[in-house]
C-alpha cells in the first residue's frame, strides 16, 4: 500500500525566517553548521543570527564545511556538540552542508563509532535540525537521506533513516540570488533529475507522482532563463521550490539510474554532480520509454519539450563531452556500479544497457529522438 510520510515543516517566501521565528527556536544552545562563504554572502546567516539574538539563544558557528569534509570531521563535530550541550542544529548552505548538519545531529546524541551511523537505527533520536538552503538542487532539506564522504571526495556513501528528516526548512529565494550561473544551472538540472528519476521508478506511487510532476514542471518553466543565464525573482523562487519538491519525491521512491551512473562522470572527469546527471537524463528517459512509454510521455509533457528539444536544451546548458572517450565508457561499465546493487528503474539494467546509455548520451552527437 502506498505511503507518504513528510514530517518536515516547509516555510517559504521572502523573509520567512523573520516572519516565522518559532520554527527555528528549539532551546537555548544552537550549533550553526555552514561553510565559509555562501551563508554570509547570501544574507542567510545574518537573518538566522538576528532571530537567535532576539530570543537570547547562545550559538556556536561551525563554518568549516567544504566538499572535502569527511565522516571523521563530522563525527568530531557531533562529539563537540554533545560536550557543549547543544540542543539543536541549524544547517545553512548546499547539500553537503545540510547533510553534515543532519549527520552531526545523530552523533551528538549517540556515542557510537563513526561507521555505526550506517546501521540506520540509533538508541537516541538526533537533535532537531533546521535547514536553510542557499542552493536550489540537492533536496537534502526535505529528505531522510544523508550522503557522507568516507575518506576522499570520490568515496561517498549514503544512509537513510526517517529520524533524519529535518524538523523545518526555510525557503527564501533571496539566498540564491548570488549563485553563479553555472551553479544555478547545475543545481537546477540536479533537481530536475530527482523528480524525473522519482517518476520513472518502480517505487512510484500516486502520492510521489504528484510532487514529482510538479517539480518537473517548475524546472521546465525556467528553461529559457537557464539557457540565457538570466534569472528573475520568480525564476529563483520556482527553482528553489522545485529543488525541495524533488527531494520530497525521491524521499519516497529513492533515486535511480541517472544518479548512480552520473557519479562516475563526477569522479573520473570532475564534472559537477548536477551536470553529470543532466548529461545522461535524456537518454535515460528514452531508455525507460521502452518499458513504459506513457510515463515517459508524462515526463516530457511536464517539462514542456519533446525529447529532441530536451536534448537541445541540455546541449546549451551542460558542458561539452568532447574529452570523454569510448575507453572511458568501457572502463565505467567494466567497473559497473550495479555489480552489488539493483536500481529502481522500470527495466532491469544490464551492462549492455549501461554501455548504450553512456554511448548515446556522451558520444552520439547526432542522436535522433524522433522515434523513441
Amino acid at each position: 500500500m502506498p505511503k507518504y510520510f513528510m514530517p518536515t515543516t516547509l516555510l517559504s517566501g521572502e523573509n520567512c525566517i523573520k516572519r516565522h521565528p518559532r520554527h527555528i527556536i528549539h532551546g537555548k544552545k544552537c550549533m550553526i553548521v555552514t561553510g565559509k562563504n555562501s551563508a554570509r554572502v547570501s544574507g542567510a546567516l545574518d537573518d538566522v543570527l538576528t532571530v537567535l539574538d532576539e530570543h537570547n539563544v547562545k550559538y556556536y558557528i561551525h563554518d568549516k564545511i567544504t566538499n572535502k569534509t569527511n565522516i571523521a570531521d563530522i563525527y568530531a563535530l557531533g562529539k563537540k556538540m554533545r560536550d557543549e550541550g547543544i540542543e539543536y542544529v541549524v544547517g545553512i548552505g548546499g547539500g553537503t552542508t545540510l547533510d553534515a548538519a543532519k549527520a552531526a545531529a545523530v552523533y551528538a546524541t549517540n556515542d557510537i563509532e563513526p561507521m555505526d551511523i550506517y546501521k540506520e537505527k540509533y538508541a537516541n533520536l538526533p537533535l532537531r535540525v533546521v535547514c536553510v538552503p542557499t542552493t536550489a538542487g540537492t533536496g537534502s532539506d526535505t529528505t531522510q537521506y544523508v550522503m557522507l564522504t568516507i575518506d576522499d571526495y570520490k568515496n561517498k556513501k549514503s544512509f537513510s533513516s526517517e529520524v533524519c528528516f529535518p524538523y523545518a526548512t526555510y525557503l527564501d529565494s533571496r539566498y540564491t540570488l548570488t549563485l553563479p550561473v553555472d551553479v544555478t544551472r547545475s543545481t537546477a538540472i540536479d533537481a530536475l533529475c530527482h523528480s524525473v528519476e522519482s517518476y520513472l521508478n518502480v517505487n512510484a506511487s500516486p502520492f510521489s507522482d504528484i510532487v514529482a510532476l510538479e517539480g518537473i514542471r517548475m524546472v521546465g518553466q525556467c528553461a529559457g532563463a537557464l539557457i540565457k543565464g538570466e534569472f528573475t525573482k520568480s525564476d529563483r523562487e520556482k527553482l528553489l521550490i522545485a529543488a525541495s519538491v524533488g527531494g520530497m519525491a525521491v524521499a519516497h521512491t529513492g533515486l535511480n539510474v541517472v544518479h548512480k551512473m552520473g557519479h562516475q562522470l563526477t569522479c573520473d572527469k570532475s564534472i559537477s554532480h548536477g551536470f553529470a546527471n543532466g548529461l545522461l537524463l535524456t537518454e535515460f528517459i528514452a531508455w525507460c520509454a521502452k518499458a513504459d512509454v506513457m510515463r515517459a510521455v508524462d515526463v516530457i509533457t511536464a517539462i514542456g519539450m519533446d525529447l529532441s528539444s530536451l536534448k537541445k536544451f541540455m546541449d546549451k546548458v551542460l558542458p561539452s563531452t568532447d574529452d570523454i572517450s569510448r575507453d572511458d565508457i568501457e572502463r565505467w561499465v567494466k567497473n559497473s556500479i550495479y555489480d552489488d546493487s539493483e536500481p529502481n528503474s522500470p527495466r532491469k539494467l544490464t551492462k549492455e544497457d549501461e554501455l548504450e546509455i553512456y554511448t548515446n548520451a556522451l558520444l552520439n552527437k547526432k542522436r535522433n529522438y524522433a522515434q523513441w
